[in-house]
C-alpha cells in the first residue's frame, strides 16, 4: 500500500467533439445522481451546446457543487456539460474499474468542497483535485478490491429493484382494496337507500 495523488494515477480527459454530435449520448449534471456509480439516465439526440467528449470508462465528475456528490462512470462514449470533469485512469498505475470508487467517496468529495472557489455556485479545478491523495495497494489487490465493489453496488442495486417492485405491489393491492371498499360502500348505500323507499 502506497500514498499517491489522483494526478499521479489519473488524468482529465480533454476531448472536444467537432465534427456531428448525432449519435451521441448527452450528459448533463441532473443526469448524475448522488452517491450513484452508475449512469441510469442521459439524453439522446437533443439540442445543446455541449462540445466535451467523454470516453467509455471514464469517470463523470460533478465539478460544481461538489456537495452534491455527483460522479459515475460512463457506459458508454458520449458528450458532457462543461460543469464535468471527465477523468481517465492510468491503466498502468490504477486498474480502471476501481478509479470510480476512489472518485465516488466521501474523503474526495470532502477534498473537492475544500478546494471549490465561487460563492453562489462554487466548482472545484482538476488542477486542484489532482492533488487528493489516498492509500493505493498493488494490482492484485486492486483487483480483489474492485470485484468486492461491483459486486456489492450489483447487489445494492438489485436490493433497490426489490424495493421498487415491493412498493408498486403494495401500492396496486392498496389501490385495489380502496376501489373494492368504495365499491361495498356504494352497494350497501343503494340497498340502505332501497330499503327506506
Amino acid at each position: 500500500m502506497s500514498k499517491v495523488l489522483l494526478g499521479d494515477v489519473a488524468i482529465e480527459h480533454k476531448e472536444t467533439c467537432k465534427g456531428d454530435k448525432d449519435g451521441y449520448p448527452i450528459i448533463g449534471l441532473e443526469h448524475l445522481i448522488p452517491g450513484e456509480i452508475t449512469l441510469t439516465t442521459w439524453n439522446e439526440g437533443s439540442e445543446n451546446t455541449f462540445t466535451k467528449m467523454f470516453r467509455k470508462g471514464n469517470v463523470l465528475f460533478g465539478r460544481r457543487r461538489a456537495y452534491l456528490k455527483k460522479a459515475a462512470v460512463a457506459p458508454f462514449d458520449g458528450i458532457c456539460s462543461g460543469d464535468i470533469t471527465v477523468i481517465e485512469a492510468k491503466p498502468d498505475r490504477i486498474l480502471p474499474e476501481l478509479l470510480p470508487f476512489i472518485i465516488q467517496n466521501d474523503a474526495l468529495f470532502d477534498f473537492a468542497i475544500g478546494k471549490s472557489a465561487g460563492s453562489l455556485s462554487p466548482r472545484v479545478k482538476w488542477e486542484h483535485l489532482k492533488n487528493y491523495e489516498f492509500d493505493l495497494p498493488d494490482m492484485d489487490k486492486q483487483r480483489e478490491l474492485a470485484t468486492l465493489l461491483w459486486s456489492m453496488d450489483d447487489t445494492k442495486k438489485s436490493y433497490q429493484k426489490l424495493i421498487s417492485a415491493t412498493d408498486e405491489l403494495v401500492k396496486s393491492k392498496f389501490t385495489a382494496l380502496r376501489c373494492s371498499t368504495l365499491n361495498m360502500e356504494g352497494i350497501s348505500r343503494r340497498k340502505s337507500a332501497a330499503f327506506w323507499h
